[in-house]
């Protein structure tokens, strides 16, 4: 990010504050003020937002502020801070800063954001913010114009995620009708010289309109391992630190494996577990517990592994893509094969009989390859700005951290620029 690295951020000696900022208690810069109450029944139509501890709650034609508005939760959901510019109306579940003493909202904003105010929660049925016990914090806070270049930078790191957030959205979206589409018209068929021609004649049947030229099946019909494994004796005792990988359902996410929480057992262990061995674009499914129906496959190089009871192997045959079959099953219509063996939403868990019973299209073997990697290139596109989010993520609160306090001085005849 070099615009960033170009603002000219100063390290301090060390000290706990710079000698030119003013520190005192957090009373001293700023007052917190319960919020009003607001009953449904008296709301009325109008464009002056209604906040509470969870943030936006809907609309009113009135406000308690003229903004700019600070805001965040007073009971409940504590530690998240909002900021609007305008009007707007803080309920009484919430707290709102009343008094910004001749310092910057936005400062003040991400001052409290850092600062934690969860800690000053109190109770231990419904917790509740205790703003007198908040007022006591010791803080220091700099001169008007540092608070201004520190607010410049931080809200372009702001702005770099809100674009980042947009484009993740709008990939997403993308991505729905796109499932929505190849599940049921396809892509078509390939001509003479290679290009894909849209099915014209479609039919009836248990999955809805499909191309005629697709089945119905059975995922029995096209699989030769439906399977899962255990937890080794002795349990979390049992897990090493390097050895043979054992995939757990937290490891299955939508699409993707996470590995960074992988734990390992012993090649002795392995050999005990065979029947869960896995193997290169083996279909993860996971049965239980809240994360059931999330889908992955495993990459063509994987070596060897295992999965513990809460995750399904399934090993398809050459007829059914594992790709093809992995992102159906994590679309609206796969999740409703798994949704009909859930009556009642108690989640208790898919077995073997069930996952072999789920209807899924079946397009010949090259339109299977083709829609998987059109909804392959939409995942690869949201994963790199997955990462590309989590990258300004940790980028702003290390800048608020050494910002915030100090640590980091920015040069005042600098200029934030753009990110």
């Amino acid at each position: 990010m070099n615009q960033l690295t170009e603002l000219n951020l100063l390290p301090i000696a060390e000290a706990q504050f710079p000698s030119d900022w003013q520190s005192g208690e957090l009373l001293d810069f700023l007052e917190l003020q319960r919020g009003v109450d607001l009953p449904v029944q008296n709301r009325r139509d109008g464009n002056v937002p209604i906040f509470g501890s969870n943030g936006l709650l809907g609309f009113h034609d009135a406000s308690v502020s003229e903004g700019p508005g600070v805001i965040t939760g007073r009971s409940g959901t504590i530690g998240k801070v909002f900021y609007l510019e305008g009007k707007y109306w803080p309920l009484n579940t919430s707290l709102y800063v009343k008094d910004f003493k001749g310092n910057l909202p936005k400062f003040i904003y991400y001052k409290l954001d850092a600062i934690g105010l969860e800690r000053f929660s109190t109770g231990t049925g419904v917790p509740t913010l205790n703003r007198n016990v908040a007022h006591k914090e010791r803080v220091a806070f700099p001169p008007i114009s540092e608070q201004q270049k520190i607010v410049a930078i931080l809200t372009a790191v702001d702005g770099k995620l809100d674009v980042i957030a947009r484009q993740i959205a709008a990939t997403q979206y993308l991505r729905q009708g796109l499932m929505q589409a190849l599940f049921s018209r396809g892509v078509g068929t390939q001509d003479g010289s290679g290009q894909w021609v849209p099915h014209a004649e479609f039919k009836d049947g248990e999955l809805g309109e499909i191309p005629a030229s697709w089945a119905a099946a059975k995922l029995n019909s096209h699989v030769n391992k439906v399977g899962s494994g255990v937890t080794p004796k002795g349990g979390s005792d049992s897990y090493l630190s390097y050895g043979i990988p054992l995939i757990r359902s937290q490891n299955v996410l939508v699409g993707r494996l996470s590995l960074d929480d992988v734990v390992f057992i012993s090649p002795e262990q392995h050999k005990k577990m065979r029947n869960s061995a896995l193997s290169p674009n083996d279909v993860l499914l996971n049965i239980t517990g809240a994360s059931i129906g999330r889908c992955a496959v495993l990459p063509a190089d994987f070596d060897t592994g295992n999965v513990n009871q809460h995750v399904c192997i399934i090993r398809t045959e050459a007829s059914l893509n594992p790709h093809f079959l992995c992102q159906y099953l994590n679309s609206e219509m796969g999740q409703k094969q798994v949704g009909r063996f859930q009556a009642g939403g108690n989640r208790e868990g898919l077995n073997y009989q069930q996952i072999r019973s789920f209807d899924v299209p079946l397009p010949p073997v090259p339109e299977q390859h083709e829609i998987a990697k059109v909804l392959g290139c939409l995942d690869e596109k949201v994963e790199v700005l997955t990462s590309k989010q989590s990258h300004y993520q940790t980028l702003k609160r290390g800048l608020m951290q050494k910002l915030l306090t100090g640590e980091w001085r920015v040069s005042l005849d600098a200029s934030a620029t753009e990110t």
